[in-house]
């Protein structure tokens, strides 16, 4: 997407709550708005230390209004990591920007992304093996 955003703004702070598990990320603009995202699950906590240390400092208190423009020169500085980790901290900052633009808009991301709002088939599975697919059904709907 190029251009999506008319007028450029910078990011002034990355911030990050984080367990062995999960890592969620907030996102200040220097206008005070915000966006939160979420980097990919596992070792979240080896990831969160990757976000600040290999992502963050390319991007802070940069002017954003394209999102492959910032992916592109975080991967072009950190060419020598092209590794799952690198990917996994850029997701957080890719879905906090989507979720900040979203906001800024007052449209949902699925509209920004040419799609439409609606129901969408859900799976869920907890990974556990001592329970029935009915159970876990029944488990998951409460």
């Amino acid at each position: 997407m190029n251009g999506i955003f008319e007028h450029q703004i910078k990011i002034k702070k990355l911030e990050t709550f984080t367990t062995r598990y999960v890592s969620a990320v907030r996102l200040t603009m220097e206008d005070g708005s915000q966006g939160w995202g979420q980097m990919s699950t596992y070792c979240a906590n080896i990831t969160s230390k990757i976000f600040h240390q290999q992502i963050a400092p390319h991007v802070l208190g940069k002017e954003f209004n394209d999102f492959m423009d910032m992916g592109n020169l975080i991967m072009e500085r950190e060419h020598k990591f092209p590794g799952s980790y690198v990917l996994r901290a850029l997701a957080g900052l890719d879905t906090a920007l989507w979720d900040w633009l979203g906001r800024k808009e007052e449209l949902p991301v699925t509209n920004l992304i040419g799609g439409t709002v609606g129901k969408v088939p859900v799976y869920a599975s907890s990974m556990k093996r001592d329970i029935t697919p009915e159970d876990e059904a029944n488990r998951f709907m409460k």
